[in-house]
């Protein structure tokens, strides 16, 4: 394997994309379309948002998916390989001690009306009480599928009475109905996912992806189990590859009409097209299959290990 080729892509990532097929058409496609350097289009893209969707790995070696609000311009691209973001406000767990400098971070931008989307691998160059300042390792833009349009007006009550409860797991989520419901009527939500060997390339570190559909699009089991068909997206197999790897990853949740949010730890499982095997008919568990088509469905079984809800975390509702 060629270093351009080793740098885009890591063997996680390389693993799905010849389980499908795609090897060959993303070894040319990789260096071409993933970046070091942010083009200015992305720079302008980025300092107009409002919230910044991160994925990182904290002091306690945890993957959590979050996201960082603001004005426009609370985002800013001095040069085309660094971005500083003021760090004011959250949905209440990220801080400046929350990473620390040589940390590899996933960030994406999202604009919901126009259905564009930006992602960034970097690395911490800096952070204070004020602001953090990364690095550009991975810049790529993605494709508006999936991505369910909305407006924004700002939440009056956000970080109003916050409180931070961390669920119990003996209560399921099967059987919480507030979480089961913020789950089931969701028609967006985001994963933070990591793989680091300690090779020092590109492709290693915390990533965060956004995963959209019709409401309802995420089913809860019995078992409390969360379940989602993975549909196919841009086939570079970034989350996939990563939950091969390492499958603890962190989803976020949030209620776009009460302004809540729930961070979930969870245990990832890939089932993989028709060779999946199914327990009392609750897809709990699945094998992964030697023969996989690129234009059929996953179904990704996410074991939930820790949940946290965040009162008045988000800091906008949907108009």
């Amino acid at each position: 394997m060629n270093n351009t080729v080793a740098n885009s892509w890591h063997h996680g990532e390389l693993t799905a994309q010849k389980r499908v097929g795609t090897e060959q058409r993303m070894a040319e496609v990789g260096p071409k379309f993933i970046r070091e350097l942010m083009p200015q289009q992305h720079r302008d893209f980025f300092e107009s948002l409002t919230m910044m969707f991160i994925g990182y790995t904290n002091f306690q070696s945890q993957t959590c998916a979050s996201v960082l609000f603001g004005e426009p311009g609370f985002v800013s691209s001095p040069d085309p390989s660094k971005l500083v973001i003021n760090l004011q406000y959250s949905i209440g767990d990220f801080t400046n001690q929350s990473v620390k400098v040589g940390d590899r971070i996933g960030l994406l931008g999202l604009e919901f009306q126009s259905k564009r989307r930006n992602r960034i691998n970097v690395i911490v160059t800096d952070i204070n009480q004020k602001s953090l300042t990364v690095k550009v390792l991975q810049s790529f833009g993605n494709c508006p599928k999936y991505i369910q349009p909305k407006t924004w007006a700002f939440n009056p009550d956000y970080q109003r009475f916050p409180s931070i409860t961390e669920v119990a797991l003996d209560t399921k989520i099967s059987t919480d109905k507030t979480i089961k419901q913020m789950i089931t009527n969701a028609d967006t939500f985001f994963i933070a996912s990591c793989f680091d060997d300690g090779e020092l390339l590109n492709n290693r570190g915390t990533d965060i992806s956004h995963r959209g559909g019709d409401a309802g699009f995420v089913e809860v089991n019995e078992s409390g189990q969360l379940l989602i068909e993975d549909y196919y997206g841009n086939g570079f197999f970034n989350t996939i590859g990563n939950l091969l790897l390492n499958p603890i990853a962190s989803l976020l949740f949030f209620d776009t009409q009460l302004g809540h949010a729930i961070q979930i730890t969870v245990s990832a499982e890939i089932l993989w097209n028709d060779d999946q095997a199914v327990d009392d008919g609750n897809k709990q568990k699945g094998t992964i299959s030697n023969k996989a088509d690129v234009n059929q469905v996953r179904m990704l079984c996410f074991t939930p290990i820790k949940i946290e809800h965040y009162e008045n975390g988000f800091a906008y509702l949907q108009k």
